[in-house]
């Protein structure tokens, strides 16, 4: 399991490197601006249930968010969703998955905040040349699932996305993110002993066995989201010119 997860770690450290790259060498200008809009698309869940495969049991997700911009370049974001997440032993062709036969639902609501860092400079209300950007994130969340072991959890969401300004106000954009929880019962399977599988092994469950475990006990569970985001945004102080947003 941690061999699937090297990827999503190795970029963790990149964009490190890229949010300490952007804030200490990129030349800004001044644009405060504020954003509000909603998001929709698909969300799914990674961990001891579902090893490596991204978009199993993919579930709408949906919500809000509201951005401050300080400049062309940097953001903060409030953003809440709403989703659920699943995933069955059945569905994976894996002897030990088979025998353990566990599945799992629950909701999942989110409440988080992110720092976001443009890769291009972005002019709020521009439909020319400064009106398009990738982006990078990076936060902090808090979320609920109902019917998961652990019901409330912190999680560092990670992810990138792109924006376009359609019109002076518009703006359309597609995000994917990952989020990395510090809790090993998003599936509520973790560390359970053999002793329930001893006629199955035909083995004896012996004192070296008996904390060997049904799940990752030492693998966090993960859950990502892939959104379409569309907002609607003013520059604080106006639009200025109104010539210079025209096509």
């Amino acid at each position: 399991m941690s061999g699937s997860y090297k990827p999503i770690l190795y970029s963790l450290k990149v964009l490190l490197v890229v949010l300490l790259f952007c804030w200490s060498g990129t030349k800004t200008f001044s644009q405060r601006g504020i954003e509000f809009g909603g998001h929709a698309g698909g969300a799914y869940y990674m961990g001891d249930l579902n090893l490596a495969n991204h978009f199993y049991q993919p579930h709408l997700n949906f919500g809000g968010f509201f951005r401050y911009h300080f400049n062309g370049r940097y953001n903060v974001r409030l953003n809440g969703l709403y989703t659920r997440l699943s995933a069955d032993d059945a569905d994976f062709n894996n002897g030990f998955q088979i025998l353990r036969d566990r599945r799992f639902e629950t909701s999942l609501i989110e409440l988080a905040g992110m720092f976001e860092v443009n890769f291009k400079p972005y002019l709020i209300g521009d439909t020319r040349k400064e009106s398009f950007t990738p982006y990078l994130q990076v936060g902090l969340a808090l979320y609920l699932a109902n019917s998961a072991q652990d019901i409330i959890g912190v999680a560092i969401p990670v992810g990138f996305g792109v924006k376009k300004n359609l019109t002076p106000r518009l703006v359309l954009g597609a995000e994917w993110s990952f989020r990395k929880t510090f809790s090993d019962y998003l599936d509520s399977v973790s560390g359970e002993d053999l002793s329930n599988y001893d006629s199955n092994y035909g083995i004896p469950v012996d004192e070296v066995l008996w904390h060997k475990q049904r799940g990752f006990r030492f693998q966090k569970d993960w859950y990502s989201i892939a959104s379409v985001t569309l907002s609607y945004t003013f520059k604080i102080g106006g639009l200025g010119c109104p010539a210079y947003y025209q096509y």
